[in-house]
């Protein structure tokens, strides 16, 4: 497994812990989402396991890596919040105790990973919280998260913390580039993924700018009086909703920017600086404000099972009133 070349200092300061003996039984990695941590994540458990390391990268050959290869492990256990679920429930954290506390089959470590771990529940956290006080010597425990402020502050305490960053604009395009050759698709792919070059890939393979195209045509058409919000509503249920409300934040967000006086250059959606122009002059902060407030509570509302054409339809019907 590779690391991504903004990761090379994190993964040198890691496996110097690995080569002294010095991993600690609980860490912590933090960064905005996008820029790998579960790749990376993936090549220390991978570097971990590995009976044959060969320049502190796993060797991708050993019985241990073949395991790893085909999600089948007895040494790594990993979890995760559930599709449709607002958290992680206590349930699955006290599994997750109950199997560090085995003795390895044949690593060196009982490893356990909490992806979006910002998501545990309560009663989750504090469940985990006693394991991370006196952590079984045999066990490692990752958390990773793009909200460390949402994690219990006992919690971060008892962790050893490793931060990833957004990389360089220069070093983004050019990863990105192996896999877009348009430059200026690349551009406003990393515009809108404020950076990180995976999130800005996804973006690409999720039909991104044609949906976001979609979208802004119906926005415009709902100002003018040419649309009404049932109908774009209608358009907007075959689109994919997260998407849907990631640009609609986006745009808000620009709207911002402009009615407190930045300049154009300040704003994300420069391909569409001319309307957002144009729509800036036609409301005012308070409002852009309390509609973005809104657009966030609709995102957790996204993750139940709410009537998604009626939720469609109020952010629709609330987008006009902005403008009126």
């Amino acid at each position: 497994m590779a690391i991504h070349p903004w990761q090379k200092k994190q993964w040198k300061s890691i496996t110097d812990r690995i080569n002294q003996n010095k991993i600690p039984h609980a860490m912590l990695f933090h960064g905005p989402q996008g820029i790998g941590k579960s790749d990376f994540i993936n090549s220390l458990v991978a570097r971990l396991m590995c009976v044959q390391p060969e320049n502190d990268l796993a060797c991708g050959k050993c019985d241990a890596c073949h395991l790893l290869s085909v999600n089948n492990h007895p040494d790594l256990r990993v979890v995760d919040c559930d599709e449709g679920k607002k958290n992680i429930s206590v349930d699955k954290i006290r599994d997750l105790i109950d199997y560090t506390s085995l003795t390895p089959h044949s690593a060196q470590y009982k490893i356990a990973i909490v992806k979006q771990a910002e998501l545990m529940s309560i009663s989750a956290a504090n469940s985990l919280l006693k394991t991370l006080e006196e952590p079984p010597k045999s066990a490692l425990i990752v958390l990773l998260t793009h909200k460390p402020e949402q994690l219990l502050p006992t919690i971060l305490s008892r962790c050893q913390k490793l931060a990833f960053n957004v990389p360089s604009p220069k070093e983004a395009d050019l990863w990105l580039a192996h896999e877009i050759n348009d430059e200026t698709l690349r551009a406003s792919l990393l515009a809108l993924a404020n950076g990180a070059p995976l999130k800005a890939l996804d973006y690409s393979q999720q039909g991104l700018i044609e949906q976001r195209s979609v979208q802004f045509d119906t926005l415009l058409n709902l100002v003018k009086g040419q649309l009404d919000p049932v109908t774009g509503a209608e358009k907007w249920l075959k689109l994919d909703l997260e998407l849907s409300l990631q640009t609609m934040l986006s745009w808000i967000i620009d709207l911002c920017r402009l009615k407190s006086g930045n300049e154009m250059s300040a704003i994300t959606n420069s391909d569409l600086q001319l309307q957002l122009s144009e729509l800036n002059h036609k409301t005012n902060l308070k409002e852009l404000l309390e509609y973005h407030q809104f657009l966030n509570e609709c995102v957790v509302w996204s993750r139940s099972n709410i009537n998604t054409q009626l939720l469609l339809e109020d952010i629709l019907i609330r987008w006009i009133k902005l403008f009126r």
